[in-house]
């Protein structure tokens, strides 16, 4: 046989001392466990002071109205029940004093229209100063008043009530004290409703601590998982820009409600997003004040160089801002100053644009290689007297080392993804890189794309120039532009020379002649050796 709890067998002095410390809620449940727990905590001189004691420990609630005793007013405000089937109701019919749920709306509640026919004879007062009435939405019930606005509204009164009054006026019909009988219901029902209208306010005050609380969790934990990713310093950030900070916790509390890991999938995406666009503009701004001072400086050192009268080719402010080393300085993680940038970067600029055109002639030549076929591997390509670019944007002939400057390497290209892709519309999960910032941000500052070479054919006159060099006795890959500069030999284009005049030409200028009046498509060239 299965002995009795413990706690049954405490003294009477420990239980009240334990009940004393409990929620209202708790005594609720306690009144459920036993008999004579239930017996207990429903004996009106024995447990008043412990009813008494916890509503009063709730802040703000308003004191126990005089038609309720304290265990129903508890039962009323904490249990989350339906008072007749017991299903999950959170939503409490105030003038009622009841809780329903959806599916117990005929059993315990009675529309104004089916109300007794005495009721609407005593036509000198409304009903609804003789009863308690509520008006609830059409869906049911448990449709909070906050959420109604949309259905049809329904005037009802509880069962209890309907049949109390009904009762009451059967009692004293036809006698004196009827009249007595409407004034007693007069002040019940108006007590009712100024109780009502303190529990409202109180029911509020509690839904926007609990929704701050809930607000405040959620915020806590959102800011948890984004500094998880990363982004901890963007939201620091935040606390100096009002607002942005708005707007920010606009996004973070658009429910209030805990954060899930469905809910988090919803909306920590938009939040990502928003921070990695607000980071994208920050460093765009702060980047873009580095690339004006560079500008300046490259300027200025570019004249010098140019002063002293090298045939070097030098690059654009937005080729040196984009090389390793300049993106070094200017991504430190101490932010130099703007006096301290400019003297570091006066001082590193004049190797690094030597070392740009020495990058940007391995390119071109490492361009020549992949596209001319059978180049000696001792020639320099960029040396080859048969050299000629044909641009495929423009579709104009250069050479070297003119090439290297063409205004059609500087536009845009589609062969490396330069950040297609804009800040404000940035798609929900795309995450910009730094890199992609900070080239997007070079692009903009200096309103230009870097210096590409594949813009640039190498084998765009290759027909034509073979069919030149055969005739001059040469090898088109092996023979260097020196090599020509030395060779006396001229040529005429026997196609375009007339009878009594004939074109006398160098081989450069035969070059210049067969690309823009000759095509690979036909053989109109026919060149002769001037002797």
């Amino acid at each position: 046989m299965v002995g009795k709890p413990v706690v049954f067998g405490l003294p009477l002095e420990v239980l009240l001392e334990i009940f004393w410390y409990l929620h209202p809620l708790d005594l609720v449940y306690l009144t459920r466990v036993s008999k004579l727990f239930r017996s207990f905590l429903l004996h009106r001189r024995k447990a008043k002071s412990l009813w008494t004691g916890a509503l009063k420990r709730i802040d703000r609630l308003p004191q126990c109205p005089s038609y309720l005793s304290e265990p129903a007013y508890a039962n009323l405000l904490f249990w989350p029940f339906c008072h007749r089937c017991h299903s999950s109701c959170d939503v409490i019919q105030w003038e009622l004093r009841i809780r329903c749920c959806n599916g117990c709306t005929s059993h315990m509640l009675v529309g104004q229209e089916m109300l007794p026919s005495f009721v609407n004879q005593l036509s000198c007062l409304d009903v609804r100063q003789l009863i308690p009435m509520s008006v609830i939405s059409s869906a049911g019930p448990c449709v909070r008043h906050t959420d109604i606005t949309n259905r049809k509204l329904l005037t009802v009164a509880s069962h209890a009530d309907v049949n109390k009054f009904n009762m009451q006026y059967k009692f004293v019909k036809d006698s004196p004290l009827s009249n007595d009988l409407i004034i007693h219901r007069e002040k019940a029902t108006e007590e009712i409703y100024q109780h009502v209208a303190l529990c409202r306010i109180w029911e509020a005050e509690v839904a926007g601590r609990r929704r701050k609380e809930l607000v405040d969790q959620r915020k806590r934990d959102v800011v948890e998982k984004l500094q998880n990713l990363g982004l901890g310093d963007e939201l620091e950030s935040l606390l100096s820009d009002a607002s942005v900070l708005k707007e920010f916790d606009n996004l973070i509390v658009r429910q209030d409600q805990e954060l899930t890991d469905s809910s988090c999938q919803v909306s920590l995406p938009r939040l990502q997003n928003f921070l990695e666009i607000r980071r994208a503009r920050r460093l765009t701004v702060y980047l873009q004040d580095r690339f004006k001072i560079l500008a300046v400086v490259v300027s200025e050192t570019v004249k010098a160089f140019k002063n002293d009268k090298t045939n070097t080719v030098f690059p654009h402010a937005i080729d040196i801002c984009l090389l390793s080393e300049v993106r070094c300085m200017i991504n430190a993680p101490e932010v130099m100053s703007a006096e301290a940038f400019v003297d570091a970067l006066t001082l590193r600029l004049p190797p690094l644009l030597l070392a740009w055109n020495r990058q940007a002639t391995g390119q071109l030549a490492d361009l020549v290689r992949a596209q001319l076929c059978g180049i000696d591997n001792a020639v320099d390509p960029l040396a080859l007297a048969a050299l000629v670019f044909r641009c495929s944007n423009c579709r104009l002939h250069v050479t070297y080392p003119s090439a290297l400057t063409h205004p059609c390497l500087y536009a845009k290209t589609f062969d490396k993804p330069w950040v297609q892709l804009p800040m404000e519309t940035t798609a929900l999960g795309r995450t910009m890189s730094p890199v992609e910032i900070y080239e997007k941000a070079a692009i903009e500052g200096f309103e230009m794309h870097p210096w590409n070479c594949t813009v640039l054919e190498a084998d765009g006159y290759t027909k034509r120039i073979h069919n030149l060099f055969q005739a001059l006795g040469r090898d088109p890959n092996s023979t260097v532009v020196n090599d020509m500069e030395s060779c006396p030999i001229r040529v005429t284009c026997k196609s375009c020379s007339g009878s009594r005049n004939r074109m006398i030409l160098t081989y450069r200028t035969a070059l210049i002649h067969l690309v823009r009046n000759h095509s690979d498509g036909k053989n109109d060239a026919v060149w002769g050796v001037v002797v």
